[in-house]
């Protein structure tokens, strides 16, 4: 029993191990959330882990905890789909602000969509306003004229567009290729998924198909037992009815003999 305490603790490692990296400083509800987690995660470990003596019961736990272990798994589905269609939501009405990764998307329902673009059109009117100066504007033509190494600077220093950078109101700012990339591991979180639903029902249809097979070979030897019982039945009764005739024609015969 400890042995097998200590395969389903090794098991587990990765359970527990996010556990122990998690921050303490936590919102009420990401607690919440987290504790449910949890606990939907720990249900389903103790669903796919337990274990039976026989293939009988196995087979009668399977058949009892089914429902239970793919209802979690649709919860699980319909959470993560909600998630990711709720992150791509909005993520298109912000426009050009951008999550980072580390950002939760329900942190922009914090901020109000007049003060997210309010802040936008101030930052925008504030920094043409302090590059905006006829004098300075005059020296850098100037300069520019004078000097194509600088012309040959500033172009380096523009932003290309595959990686441009976008500043997000918490002011952040996110690269065009983060976007890709966040875009490229949402997909494959959702194949991986697809994927993972997949191998379920097929391993589901193949446990199905044993248990089918072994009910059709049990059947088949209850059957050849019936036909040997009878085999042996109407062998019996041949048997005790040619030692009753045998027995019949030796008195006969004795009794011929006698007479004669």
């Amino acid at each position: 029993m400890v042995v097998e305490g200590k395969d389903k603790l090794s098991s587990q490692w990765w359970w527990f191990d996010i556990q122990k990296k998690s921050t303490p400083n936590r919102s009420p509800w990401l607690h919440s959330t987290l504790s449910e987690l949890d606990e939907k995660t720990e249900a389903m470990l103790r669903i796919v882990e337990q274990d039976a003596d026989s293939f009988a019961q196995r087979a009668e736990m399977y058949y009892k905890k089914r429902p239970q272990l793919i209802n979690m798994v649709e919860e699980f589905y319909r959470a993560h789909r909600l998630l990711a269609e709720k992150y791509d939501q909005i993520k298109c009405e912000s426009g050009t602000r951008l999550l980072t990764p580390w950002m939760s998307p329900l942190s922009f329902t914090k901020y109000p969509q007049e003060k997210l673009t309010r802040s936008s059109t101030e930052k925008s009117y504030d920094s043409y306003s302090e590059t905006f100066d006829p004098e300075s504007e005059l020296s850098d033509d100037m300069s520019e004229v004078e000097d194509p190494d600088l012309e040959e600077e500033e172009e380096t220093q523009t932003p290309r567009p595959g990686k441009e950078k976008v500043e997000v109101s918490s002011g952040f700012c996110v690269n065009n290729d983060e976007v890709l990339k966040l875009r490229g591991e949402l997909e494959r979180l959702k194949e991986e998924s697809r994927v993972q639903q997949e191998l379920l029902m097929q391993k589901d249809e193949e446990k199905r198909e044993v248990i089918r097979q072994l009910s059709l070979a049990m059947d088949m030897l209850r059957e050849e037992n019936i036909m040997l019982r009878k085999s042996v039945t109407k062998a019996s009764a041949k048997k005790e009815s040619l030692c009753i005739e045998l027995k019949t024609s030796k008195e006969e015969g004795f009794w011929k003999r006698l007479f004669n």
